[in-house]
């Protein structure tokens, strides 16, 4: 009896485990709408960055400029999906 408690407890304390260390994706947003389907693992990835300076050119010459940023992505964010 006590060995299957400590086996739940083990289980318990793995699924909260993995919970925690899922890893945090970054998105590239323009005016709040994600840009492209593309996850990035850190903010300073170099292509996260090269894709944040071509919507940057993208907003700067053909629209109002308006703000191009590197966010965390949020999975409730419904802008944040993949259109």
């Amino acid at each position: 009896m006590e060995k299957e408690k400590e086996v739940e407890k083990t289980a318990a304390s793995t699924v909260a485990d993995n919970n925690k260390s899922s890893t945090n994706e970054y998105v590239v947003i323009r005016e709040g709408f994600r840009v492209s389907n593309k996850s990035y693992v850190t903010p300073d990835d170099p292509d996260a960055i090269a894709e944040q300076k071509f919507w940057e050119n993208i907003a700067r010459n053909h629209s109002y400029g308006e703000p191009v940023t590197i966010v965390e992505y949020d999975t409730k964010n419904r802008l944040h999906r993949v259109w």
